[in-house]
């Protein structure tokens, strides 16, 4: 019995260091984690620095995360407001930390000047960093995080290549499927409280109303403006965040008879957000 226990003794340490020695993937949010996994597979760990109900835009890391990312191989960045201070953070403490965007040579909404109509100007200071709520913008990011994987496991380059070519795959499925549902929506007006999702809207050409007012809450003329707008265009459902306070989306659901529905942006499972906000536009 006891020749029988050292060996499984081993056989722990030995797969616990192999744990341990995995190099270790930042992301900022969870939408990043989906992808990392999908394409990484176990040769990276993935650690997430917002929870699903954060707020990305007042979001600061504490001491402790930034020393937990000074640990790491690699850091995804997407464009957010707060990521390049946390990089600078913890590269004073990591000089050897890589960080990576997985936004690289994406032309993103408003780059170029404040879109003020938007709603959130921390938003579209660098660009209107949603674009994981494209599927087209989803596809570039994936072959942006394929090569910064390379450049930390290179050994595992055509691991990494055919998991793009199926995580492509799945996101031209997932396309399809939404582009299918939303064909069927009448009313292509869309009201939402946070200027989350104007990629969404521009691929699948629904005109996009938002609820708040500069990356605030809304003032009581803007506010009256958008009821105005939607009753108008026959809207007959509303969406609110888990970030944001939703009084401003139930008010206006009210004035207008329209259905209130909760979306979740940073929601980890991509495919399952996109099938879910396309199936509530479609729902009558």
């Amino acid at each position: 019995m006891r020749g029988l226990v050292f060996p499984c003794l081993s056989f722990l340490f030995v797969a616990v260091l192999a744990a341990e020695e995995r190099p270790v993937v930042f992301v900022s949010i969870p939408p990043q984690a989906w992808l990392v996994k999908r394409l990484a597979g176990e040769a990276v760990g993935v650690e997430t620095l917002l929870t699903a109900g954060a707020n990305p835009h007042t979001f600061e890391p504490g001491a402790r995360q930034v020393k937990k990312l000074a640990g790491a191989s690699l850091y995804l960045t997407l464009g957010m407001p707060f990521e390049t201070r946390l990089a600078g953070r913890a590269g004073k403490l990591n000089p050897a930390l890589k960080v990576l965007g997985m936004d690289a040579g994406i032309v993103k909404a408003g780059a170029d000047e404040h879109d003020h109509h938007a709603g959130h100007d921390d938003c579209t200071a660098g660009g209107d960093p949603h674009i994981w709520l494209s599927p087209r913008l989803f596809c570039a990011m994936a072959s942006n995080t394929v090569t910064a994987l390379e450049q930390v496991i290179p050994q595992r380059r055509a691991e990494f290549s055919a998991n793009l070519l199926k995580t492509v795959a799945e996101i031209g499925e997932t396309d399809r499927a939404v582009r299918d549902a939303v064909q069927k929506v009448a009313e292509r007006t869309w009201v939402v409280y946070h200027p989350s999702w104007g990629y969404f809207a521009a691929d699948y050409g629904l005109t996009l109303l938002v609820i708040e007012q500069d990356g605030k809450a809304p003032a009581a003329r803007h506010l009256a403006e958008v009821i105005g707008q939607a009753r108008a265009a026959h809207v007959n459902v509303v969406f609110a965040e888990p970030q944001y306070d939703k009084r401003p989306a139930q008010t206006l659901a009210d004035q207008i008879g329209a259905r209130l529905e909760t979306i979740n942006p940073l929601q980890e499972d991509w495919v399952a957000l996109m099938r879910a906000v396309a199936a509530k536009l479609a729902e009558r």
